[in-house]
């Protein structure tokens, strides 16, 4: 089964050492830099978290990263608002690693390649001895690159294939479902099966939606609620007939129905 990752992690791969990658030429000290430019894959449409890997050779602390590329909308953390710090604080000692990240949404239409994400950061780094956060300011961007890559197999993936129900009494049953690419207007339906199988849907319509709306943006999980009544039908499993359409695109897949 195919997934796409919604938090995609960025590492420093085979990193011989812990050294901030090379400072711009506007920078006069560079103790503090972003290891690993290469960040993990994303899908055009795709929403979620980008962590990016940062190195100090120095104390250093208030840090401060902001992030920005053509057509991407960025988002941070609640705790910081308009900017990114480091996920065990703000503060970095010499020769430690920590990442800091980005929620990003590429646009629907962006194309296969790659995308720059330019990397805007601040720190100070802290005076000899120093308990508080006193010493130089500095400043400097880096350039990180996003690849993105097209959509293999169903934009919608069904992650259900097997329930049980039991006999005695109708149940409400989740099926999941997994998004390669974001959809619209996304409607479920389940037929076949055994005589005397009786299924509806939320609201007596004639079809499910999804829990939290008719979108499933790429990489992103959501289910569907179908009832099922199998009072009338003898114990045994049933192969049955899973129908997500969205937009003008029909996908079709098997579920397997247990009644105990």
């Amino acid at each position: 089964m195919r997934r796409s990752a919604s938090i995609a992690l960025a590492v420093a791969a085979g990193a011989a050492a812990i050294v901030p990658a090379a400072a711009p030429a506007s920078a006069a000290v560079q103790d503090f830099g972003l290891v690993s430019p290469v960040l993990a894959s994303m899908l055009p449409g795709q929403t979620g978290w980008v962590s990016t890997m940062w190195a100090s050779a120095g104390d250093v602390c208030d840090v401060k990263i902001t992030a920005s590329a053509t057509g991407v909308t960025v988002k941070y953390p609640s705790n910081t608002g308009t900017y990114s710090s480091l996920s065990k604080g703000d503060a970095l000692a010499t020769g430690r690693m920590d990442y800091a990240a980005f929620n990003l949404t590429l646009p629907q239409n962006t194309l296969i390649g790659v995308v720059p994400l330019t990397l805007n950061y601040s720190y100070t780094t802290k005076n000899a001895g120093a308990t508080t956060c006193t010493g130089v300011q500095h400043s400097g961007s880096a350039l990180a690159t996003i690849a993105t890559i097209s959509l293999t197999g169903d934009a919608v993936v069904q992650k259900t294939t097997a329930i049980t129900v039991p006999k005695a009494t109708p149940v409400w049953s989740q099926l999941n479902f997994h998004a390669q690419g974001t959809v619209t207007n996304v409607q479920v339906t389940v037929s076949g099966g055994p005589s005397g199988l009786v299924v509806s849907y939320p609201g007596e319509r004639a079809y499910s939606s999804l829990n939290q709306g008719s979108t499933l943006l790429a990489g992103s999980d959501d289910y569907a609620a179908v009832k099922f009544d199998a009072t009338n039908v003898p114990t045994g499993v049933y192969k049955l007939k899973v129908k997500v359409t969205y937009g003008s695109t029909v996908d079709t897949n098997d579920l397997l129905l247990t009644v105990s």
